[in-house]
């Protein structure tokens, strides 16, 4: 039986309660099931890995920062399929988020109608993978298309919906 896309979670960690609400009701209203939290460490403390799903995740927040959350989630093996979203970063983070793996590099506010549009990408992508593969979880699976492509090859996948 397939997954859809309500089984799947975008995560949304970012520090400014006013952007995480506007954020989470934007998706909302695209049919995203939404779960949020306001820094890396209360994520890390509730993520479950059975769980399918994509990672918004904000550059700048108290506490660790969405580049140490990334590197955190690299170290444990956790493959979320992220999308850094920020309302100031230098080129250098950026860089530095996609060559650690992020799908996207957006800026907050700017881009809302793209992040949606990556999200709703991601989640079908998962979907998919699941309904391809029974029993073990959707994100496992969108790993495994991974693997046989290298990062760019499976972004370009994901951003032309052959995921």
């Amino acid at each position: 039986m397939g997954l859809s896309c309500r089984e799947c979670t975008v995560y949304v960690v970012d520090g400014d309660a006013d952007s995480r609400c506007s954020l989470v009701g934007q998706l909302q209203v695209h049919g995203l099931t939404v779960l949020t939290f306001e820094n890396a460490e209360a994520f890390l403390e509730s993520y479950d890995r059975i769980q399918a799903g994509c990672l918004v995740l904000e550059l700048n927040l108290p506490g660790m920062s969405g580049l140490a959350l990334q590197s955190c989630l690299n170290q444990l093996e956790i493959s979320l399929p992220l999308i850094f979203m920020t309302s100031s970063a230098d080129v250098a983070s950026a860089v530095r988020a996609i060559q650690n793996g992020a799908v996207d590099f957006l800026r907050k506010g700017r881009d809302t109608s793209r992040l949606i549009a990556v999200a709703n990408r991601l989640v079908t992508a998962i979907r998919l993978a699941g309904r391809r593969h029974g029993g073990a979880t959707p994100t496992r699976h969108l790993l495994m298309v991974g693997a046989m492509f290298d990062k760019a090859n499976l972004v370009i996948l994901l951003y032309s919906g052959a995921c």
